[in-house]
Parts: structure tokens; C-alpha cells; sequence
């Protein structure tokens, strides 16, 4: 059974240095707290805790003496009372970090500083300053280019402020602001519901997951297609993205890209990549089904997206995308564009897993160019990353394998045992999930031993083709089926 984390630890953890040193600065101040105690338990836990692998007993006892040295306690261990009482203080902690986090938040959301500020504000009844912040406030966000889900949301944070000013003032017969109150409060409402369609459209894909009732969406219809809000960017490109999730249809794929070549200056970055992913898992889709012509439209979608940088999310890239614009640039061979594009997010890569990341998509660039040597030198560099990088290591070894052998290798045949047994025991994967790279081993298996069979015959071949054809599901049927042609025409 896995341990109950101490909470207090693991939110400390995420701090960086320059954080607790400002944490510390935070609880020394009276105006915050008042338990002298705090200052001198952060700075034991920072010295003591923090990089030590684990908060067990010879830790807490540490970070207990030289925290409370006017309390006694007995030689290397902790009474059950002293552990009360450290994890009471750690809890006092813990409410003042969390507190000392919506500060920091305050200060860059400036949405959550004016429903707090403005609010008391108005309490106060201090209408010449709020008319100050509020005059200033909307002149910003008039001018603010990128409007998303956010923008409106706080967009009718305002007007509504603006509204109650206006009504404690006494000057809402005079005049109002209700049509801004009215739109934005509608667009933002609009935006979210599309938001959420999305999301759920997407997770109906995952494993395991039912399907979702989204007939609330039909009540939306009359008002999304009102012409102040049927026009908006924004809900024109949620709307064709979600009719491509939903039709799957080359009119709707065609669609979205081209609406949002022409939205796209008005769209925030950050939004404009979701739908370029729309269009790529369309083309996933298709090549699934063998339509093999969008392999270029899907290199050509993530080179565009390359392009216009919005692969780097918060001064990073994400492994599973490094690694999926790669195997698009192999697949239609652009290989020094995949080598230029590994140096060139190189650095945008977590400390951690940036090797072993850089190796695997090497090694990717040498196996599609049939190095397969080299390609295996690299693949085994690779520590662990996350479990799609495991399984996609897993099932490249093998071809590489494969490919290397000229003759029969029983150490080779162990390897493809090995990793069909990795998979049918792995607990991680559902069955569903473990079923197509079992069948996938196993068609590799009889491959392997028919290719240094001598007396293999292309009967032989046309028996493991229909073995394979029978199966359902298989993660990589047609790199077997190549495998299969190239054996068949060996033989004969």
C-alpha cells in the first residue's frame, strides 16, 4: 500500500529557491502570522527535508530538534505526541504557503485582483477610486488583440463591477452598461460550453470512457446563432472543430484549416495549436484506414506549426510532441529537417529526460534511413522517459532485431519472449490496450523463425498474411505486412 504523502513536503518541494526564501520573508511578518515557530520550521525542512528522499522518522526527528529546541526530546526517536505536534505546525505551514501562493497569483491574474479589490472597493463605498481603476481597466482590455475564454471571463468580471458602481452611485438611470454585461458575460458562457464539448468529444476516444450527454449543447444553438455571436472567430472555429470531431469528413478537415488560416492573427496561441491538433488526429485517423496521402498532409500540418512556434508551451516542448513531428518527417523521409528539429528543441526539453529523448528520436532518424545498427546503439541510451517512450522503445528494438539478424539467434528469439510477456503481465495497460502489441510480437515471432526456416516455402508466407489479417487490432500492421512481402519474394 502505497504511504499518505505529507502534504506540507510535497508543496514545499515545487518551490524554488528564490520562492522560499521569499516563503520565509512571508511568515516572518506579524501581519500574516503569528506563530513565531514558523520561521525556524521552514528553515529546518529547507536544510533537512526538502532534498532528502524521504520525510521518514530519522528526518522528522531532525528537523523536530533543531526546530523546537526548548522541548525535550528522547535520544533519535519521536513520542507519538511529538509526531502530533510537528504535523499540527507542518499543517499551519502549509495554510500559510497556500496563502503566500494566492498572493503570488494576485499579482499576474489580474481578473482574480479585481473581483477581490474592486468588490471591497464598492463596500466602501470609494467610487472615485474604483472609477479610476475601472476607466483604466477597460481602455486595457479594449486593446488587447488575443481574446479568449479568459479575455470575456473577465471581460464580464468588469462590466459587472461596472454595473454595481453605477447602481451604488446612484447614476444607473442616467446610464448603464448592460449590452457589454449582456455580451460578454454571453461570449464567455458560449466559449466555455464549446470548451467543454471539445473536451468531451476527445475523451470519448480514451479507453474505457462512456460516452457523454451532450444534449445540453442543442439548448445553445438559438443563441450561438445569433449574428453578434455566430460571427466571432472564436466560436466560428470551435464550431468547425467540433464538426470535424464529429463527422470525421474531408469537407470539415478541409474546412477548419482554412478558417483557421483566415482567423488565425485574431486567435491566441495557445488555442490556435488545439486546432491544428483537431486536423492531425483527423489525418492519424485516415492514415489508420490507409488513406496514405495524409502522411505528407500531416508532416506538412506539423511543420507548420513549427513554423509559427507554437510547439513550445511555457519555455518547453513536450516529449510526445518532439517525438511524433519527427516520426511524421521520417515517414515522407525529410531526415535533416528531423535532425534540425531535434538540435533546434533540444533545449526546450526537461533537464531531465533531454538525452534520453534526443537519443530515442536519433534513433528513430536512423532506423527509418535502415541504419539499424546505429539505431539500436541509441534506442538502448534511452533511461526511462514515460510509458508511450517505454512501449515505442520496446517494439523499435524489436525491428530493429529484426532487421540486424542474418541468422537464427536464440538470444534474439528470448528478447521477443521477454517483451511479449512485458506485455501480456503489465497491470498499467488494459487489456484493450495490451492487445495489439501482443498480436503484433506474435506475428513477429513466426516471421522471425520462418525467416531462417531453409525449407520455408511462400505458402508459408501466405499462412502468417492471413494470420495476421485475421486480427483485430495490431500496432503495426503494416510495417509486418512490408516484412512479409520482403520475405515472400526472398523465397521465391
Amino acid at each position: 500500500m502505497k504511504k499518505r504523502p505529507f502534504l506540507c513536503i510535497e508543496l514545499l518541494k515545487t518551490f524554488s529557491k528564490k520562492e522560499i526564501a521569499d516563503l520565509i520573508h512571508f511568515v516572518s511578518c506579524p501581519c500574516f502570522n503569528e506563530d513565531e515557530s514558523m520561521v525556524g520550521l521552514l528553515k529546518s525542512l529547507r536544510r533537512y527535508a526538502l532534498n532528502a528522499k524521504e520525510f521518514d522518522a530519522e528526518v522528522q526527528y531532525t528537523v523536530y530538534e533543531k526546530t523546537f529546541a526548548n522541548k525535550s526530546v528522547s535520544q533519535y526517536t519521536l513520542s507519538n505526541n511529538q509526531r502530533s505536534f510537528l504535523n499540527a505546525k507542518m499543517n499551519v505551514l502549509m495554510r500559510l504557503a497556500e496563502q503566500f501562493l494566492a498572493i503570488q497569483a494576485l499579482k499576474t491574474n489580474v481578473s482574480y485582483k479585481c473581483e477581490l479589490l474592486y468588490d471591497t472597493l464598492l463596500k466602501r463605498q470609494q467610487y472615485w477610486l474604483l472609477n479610476r481603476h475601472l476607466t483604466k481597466h477597460k481602455k486595457e482590455l479594449s486593446q488587447q488583440k488575443e481574446k479568449d475564454t479568459a479575455y470575456y471571463a473577465h471581460q464580464a468580471k468588469v462590466e459587472k463591477v461596472n454595473f454595481n458602481y453605477l447602481h451604488y452611485s446612484g447614476q444607473l438611470i442616467q446610464e448603464d452598461n448592460l449590452p457589454d454585461l449582456i455580451f460578454s458575460t454571453d461570449l464567455h458562457y458560449l466559449l466555455d460550453k464549446l470548451e467543454l464539448q471539445i473536451t468531451a468529444l476527445s475523451m470519448q476516444y480514451l479507453p474505457g470512457k462512456k460516452e457523454y450527454d451532450l444534449s445540453s449543447m442543442k439548448a445553445t444553438t438559438s443563441l450561438l446563432n445569433l449574428p453578434q455571436y455566430a460571427g466571432h472567430p472564436l466560436i466560428i472555429l470551435y464550431r468547425a472543430n467540433i464538426v470535424l470531431m464529429e463527422t470525421e469528413s474531408e469537407e470539415a478537415y478541409t474546412d477548419l484549416l482554412l478558417l483557421v488560416e483566415q482567423y488565425e492573427s485574431l486567435v491566441p496561441i495557445t488555442i490556435l495549436k488545439n486546432f491544428y491538433t483537431t486536423a492531425i488526429n483527423y489525418c492519424v485517423a485516415q492514415i489508420h484506414f490507409g488513406v496514405l496521402d495524409y502522411v505528407k498532409n500531416m508532416f506538412n500540418l506539423y511543420k507548420l506549426m513549427d513554423s509559427k512556434n507554437l510547439l513550445i508551451d511555457n519555455g518547453f516542448i513536450s516529449a510526445n510532441d518532439l517525438k511524433n513531428i519527427v516520426t511524421a518527417a521520417c515517414r515522407v523521409e525529410e531526415f535533416v529537417w528531423a535532425e534540425e528539429a531535434i538540435e533546434r528543441y533540444r533545449s526546450y526539453l526537461r533537464k531531465p529526460i533531454r538525452d534520453s529523448v534526443c537519443h530515442f528520436n536519433l534513433g528513430v532518424i536512423a532506423f527509418h534511413r535502415q541504419d539499424y545498427e546505429a539505431a539500436h546503439n541509441k534506442f538502448i541510451q534511452v533511461d526511462k522517459i514515460d510509458r508511450i517512450y517505454d512501449i515505442n522503445i520496446r517494439i523499435l528494438i524489436l525491428k530493429c532485431l529484426y532487421e540486424k539478424e542474418k541468422e537464427y539467434s536464440e538470444p534474439t528469439m528470448q528478447a521477443f519472449r521477454s517483451a511479449h510477456k512485458y506485455f501480456k503481465d503489465n497491470q498499467s495497460l488494459s487489456a484493450e490496450n495490451k492487445r495489439p502489441f501482443i498480436n503484433f510480437i506474435q506475428i513477429l515471432i513466426k516471421l522471425y523463425r520462418l525467416r531462417h526456416n531453409i525449407n520455408a516455402t511462400k505458402a508459408d508466407t501466405e499462412r502468417i498474411k492471413e494470420k495476421l489479417e485475421q486480427q483485430k487490432v495490431n500496432s503495426d500492421k503494416r510495417w509486418l505486412l512490408q516484412k512479409i512481402e520482403e520475405l515472400g519474394q526472398k523465397i521465391k
